[in-house]
């Protein structure tokens, strides 16, 4: 399933905003070099049709598109993360636990 924020997460509901992002940043660390290529290559590719988007505008034209992409970037970027943690969040957990 596809969770566009970390409070979505069953296994993190306990957990505050600043814990949910340490366990996901951990689970992230677990991922073996392939699976962080990939994960860039994926974000990669749903960010760069918005940012080639934004050599068509000029001038003050492009600051309203500049924040929207701004704006656009965690939502877009966030899901992707999160799938790739999913398979790591138990280990993670169990080693913010172990640091408190």
């Amino acid at each position: 399933m596809i969770y566009f924020f970390s409070s979505q997460i069953p296994e993190l509901k306990t957990f505050k905003v600043r814990q949910r992002q340490q366990i996901i940043a951990i689970a992230l660390s677990h991922l073996s070099p392939m699976h962080k290529i990939v994960l860039s290559v994926c974000k990669l590719a749903f960010l760069a049709p918005l940012f080639l988007g934004l050599a068509y505008f000029e001038g003050w034209m492009l600051l309203p598109w500049l924040l929207l992409a701004g704006l656009s970037y965690p939502l877009i970027t966030t899901p992707v993360e999160n799938m790739f943690a999913q398979p790591h969040l138990r280990k993670a957990i169990q080693e913010f636990k172990q640091g408190e």
